[in-house]
């Protein structure tokens, strides 16, 4: 293991990977030294250990999510998950930088998703995210602007996003300044059900484009946008779209991630080898394969008989209070997905890293 080594022998470690091992350095070239420092140890980590990640409740800041998982099992995760969805209103889910901030100076890992709501909405309203609910009150019709196979950043969509990359800029900025590393996972999911994206950025398009090339042009403009114009280094970049057709390329994608949400488990708790398997296959270069949100968390035993060696996992948050109550909504209280036995096994097994685990210099400063 390589827990408390230095930044400059973490750095010339990875030099020495193989042609089959992961890139040594972030797609970022400019990635700043705690950034490069913090990717190196994930690249080593993969493949021997799994990182224990929670998602943060966005939408009810009364709810302590790591506080609920070390209430069930005496330790705190290493890696916590925000969202940008609620930054720019009032009330909860409105700090979630500052709480991110707090959470690395606690030694912990950040990452954040964006349900980006439609950058098309007025001032003071919010907008939708999903693009085929049932109830239409949820939907937004926004659509990614394509013109002669390009983004097409001049049109008053183009424009609408370019403003609200750049406010996402700002935020992802304070967590730069503050030394803080994102494991940054944008455009989550974004294939949706075969290839029927349920948010407005993988939705299916009546102009010819295809949906995946819409996608996939969107989020290497984002990539230029936030490295290249805003000068952002500290983003480790995290791919999310469910499908090797909306695979972005090696050149913009540090960690391949895939949301497992398999109704089928029931409390198996299975390694989900098969969908590793296919992530592991992802683009000509190896990259380390996280689970990126989940449901069951998947058995360490299984996982180091499987070969599925998960970099992290991140249990999705809970939508129904108080603790200790069994619902579907509810993907860490209760019983529904993960019983108490399971989740004190994961917690305590060798294979998983938690909170108290972390090498030291990945803290953020104080």
């Amino acid at each position: 293991m390589t827990r408390g080594l230095p930044f400059a022998l973490m750095l010339a470690l990875a030099g020495s990977a193989s042609a089959a091992s992961p890139r040594a350095t972030p797609v970022d070239a400019q990635a700043d030294a705690r950034t490069r420092a913090e990717y190196t140890w994930l690249v080593q980590t993969w493949g021997r250990q799994t990182i224990a990640g929670q998602q943060d409740l966005t939408w009810n800041d009364g709810v302590d999510m790591a506080r609920r998982v070390f209430d069930d099992t005496g330790r705190y995760p290493a890696l916590m998950g925000f969202d940008f969805m609620n930054t720019w209103q009032e009330g909860d889910g409105s700090h979630q930088v500052d709480e991110a901030i707090a959470w690395a100076r606690r030694g912990g890992l950040v990452t954040f998703c964006w349900h980006w709501r439609d950058p098309s909405a007025r001032a003071g309203t919010q907008g939708n995210f999903y693009a085929r609910e049932p109830d239409a009150r949820k939907n937004t019709a926004f659509t990614i602007p394509v013109r002669d196979g390009r983004l097409d950043t001049s049109s008053p969509a183009g424009r609408q996003i370019d403003a609200d990359i750049d406010r996402v800029a700002v935020e992802l900025g304070k967590l730069q300044a503050a030394g803080v590393t994102v494991l940054w996972r944008p455009l989550h999911e974004a294939s949706g059900s075969n290839g029927d994206g349920w948010f407005w950025w993988g939705r299916r398009r009546a102009d010819g484009v295809s949906n995946a090339e819409a996608y996939k042009l969107l989020y290497r403009h984002m990539f230029d946008r936030l490295v290249r114009e805003h000068g952002l280094h500290n983003l480790i970049w995290v791919w999310n779209g469910q499908d090797a057709g909306w695979y972005p390329g090696d050149d913009v994608v540090d960690i391949a991630g895939y949301d497992v949400y398999d109704e089928r488990d029931r409390k198996t708790y299975r390694s989900q080898i098969d969908t590793y398997r296919r992530m592991a296959a992802i683009g000509p270069a190896t990259k380390p394969v996280a689970m990126t949100e989940n449901s069951y968390i998947p058995d360490p035993d299984n996982m180091r008989r499987d070969g599925a060696r998960w970099l992290w996992f991140l249990t999705w948050n809970d939508g129904r209070a108080p603790a200790g109550t069994s619902d579907k909504d509810n993907f860490w209280t209760g019983d529904y997905y993960n019983n108490a036995a399971h989740k004190t096994k994961v917690y305590r097994h060798p294979d998983v890293i938690t909170l108290d685990e972390l090498p030291a210099f990945l803290k953020a400063p104080q």
